[in-house]
């Protein structure tokens, strides 16, 4: 699901946000006289909130990308005559496979 990248990154982030929550939270829960485990509760909700964060942004980056490539195939469906781009400002671009030139459409494609 995370590249190595985003798993190392996600890592760091829960160890600096329990490093810095433990070191909050033990003297608040002494100070409220809070039972001991206040602390180590409030850390691990810390860790878990980090985890569904970023599984949360995982999933909605591979839903986009499903989406888009749904998009693509319907396209390469409609238009099997043509190579299929989108372009960065969102529209289509498409190319005649048999002259390479730009396929021109009477009317614009969302």
């Amino acid at each position: 699901m995370f590249n190595p990248v985003e798993s190392g990154a996600v890592l760091a982030t829960i160890a600096c946000a329990a490093l810095f929550v433990w070191n909050l939270a033990i003297p608040v829960a002494q100070h409220l006289h809070w039972p001991k485990w206040t602390a180590l509760a409030m850390t691990f909700g810390v860790i878990g909130a980090v985890i569904a964060a970023s599984l949360i942004i995982s999933l909605r980056d591979e839903l986009r990308a499903r989406r888009m490539r749904r998009e693509q195939v319907a396209m390469e469906q409609r238009y099997p005559q043509c190579h299929v781009t989108r372009l960065s400002s969102g529209k289509w671009f498409l190319t005649d496979k048999a002259t390479g030139r730009e396929f021109r459409l009477n009317r614009d494609l969302p």
